[in-house]
């Protein structure tokens, strides 16, 4: 194998697959990056055998060939390498990179012995502007869980129904749902819960010159096609909970105020209702015009108030702060509706220009 290419077409190529390098294989090979040069392009490609990466970059290619190099090492050589071009030659799996009058050898994997990452059979397939799912997934997957005692909930629900797209994820502490439309002219229908990691992976990939994203999937796996970017990842197994059940269809207070006023109050209280056992807890009065945060703790104490138009009942509710804390930082309005029914029913926060999402979080009881 020998080509010519830029240090920032091996640096993209690296960056776009080195997440899903296994950090904890058995298998020595998949701490390797695969490089595959053929035709004029560089196909890089990395898997941990839950999530698979291939990107491919522009190249000037000499003599075709496989290599497989080690992750770590490889892209932190090339992240040091000077802006000029750099010819990578491959021989009896070592890959020796030259610039300048300078060259670096380094050791490789058997590239035989590396998992191809499968192209799904007959898979189904669908579109979507790649800005819409960029959103619902900074929406929503914060709140997967994070321990995996309970994989269906380390991953999101995503739904396709119609012509709409859904994402649900819950710890069973809170819930976020978002939903979209998107064109489904053949009524196909798909719903599988795919892994945190992985769409926190596509979010960091996606760009805005990325226009469309294609969804592809089986019945263990789905694939995610943007730009050159190619991500497969298996889908988990197991049964979502039904989160229409959760979601209350009727209220005693609704509470609409600033989301601004709303987050700087929650986190500036946050700071003073950490207590010993590391709870971030804070306390909320509903009461005619206004919501009051107050608290008090052994590092001493805050009032806010907030101006709010209230209809129902006064009510005096907790919540963890941090669960409040990250849904109001991707809501994307000016004002939104707190739904709430008494202190140990669930709050539910939704923005006053979007229909199309909502957060539930679980109250927190106290003394």
């Amino acid at each position: 194998m020998k080509i010519f290419c830029s240090k920032d077409a091996l640096l993209s190529g690296v960056n776009a697959v080195q997440r899903a390098v296994s950090g904890k294989s058995t298998l020595p090979v998949l701490q390797g990056i695969l490089i595959v040069a053929e035709q004029q392009s560089l196909q890089f490609a990395a898997t941990d055998l839950e999530m698979g990466i291939r990107c491919e970059v522009p190249a000037q290619v000499t003599e075709e060939g496989t290599v497989v190099v080690p992750a770590k090492l490889f892209s932190e050589v090339v992240r040091k390498l000077p802006e000029t071009t750099i010819t990578l030659e491959e021989r009896d799996k070592t890959i020796t990179i030259y610039y300048h009058q300078s060259e670096i050898t380094l050791n490789g994997y058997d590239p035989d012995e590396f998992p191809l990452l499968p192209d799904l059979m007959d898979p189904i397939s669908f579109t979507l502007p790649t800005t819409i799912f960029k959103n619902m997934i900074r929406q929503t997957v914060f709140s997967c869980a994070i321990e995996e005692n309970r994989p269906v909930f380390t991953g999101t629900l995503l739904q396709i129904e119609g012509s709409s797209i859904r994402l649900v994820a819950t710890d069973t502490h809170r819930l976020a749902y978002s939903i979209a439309e998107m064109p489904n002219p053949s009524e196909l229908q798909f719903s599988g819960i795919i892994p945190a990691k992985t769409l926190s992976e596509i979010y960091r990939l996606l760009h805005e010159e990325d226009e469309i994203l294609t969804i592809s999937s089986s019945d263990t796996q789905v694939v995610f096609q943007f730009g050159a970017i190619y991500l497969v990842s298996r889908l988990i197994e197991g049964q979502f909970p039904n989160y229409k059940q959760v979601i209350p269809q009727t209220c005693e207070t609704k509470v609409n105020l600033s989301l601004k006023s709303f987050l700087e109050a929650v986190e500036r209280a946050s700071l003073l209702s950490r207590d010993k056992s590391g709870a971030n807890i804070i306390r909320i009065n509903v009461e005619k015009t206004e919501l009051r945060i107050d608290q008090t703790s052994e590092l001493g104490k805050i009032s806010e108030q907030i101006e709010i138009k209230m209809e129902g009942k006064d009510v005096m509710i907790a919540f963890n702060a941090k669960f409040l804390i990250d849904a109001l930082k991707v809501i994307d309005s000016e004002q939104i509706m707190f739904e709430l029914s008494g202190p140990f029913s669930p709050g539910v926060m939704r923005p006053l220009d979007n229909p199309n999402y909502l957060y539930l979080v679980l109250p927190v009881r106290t003394s």
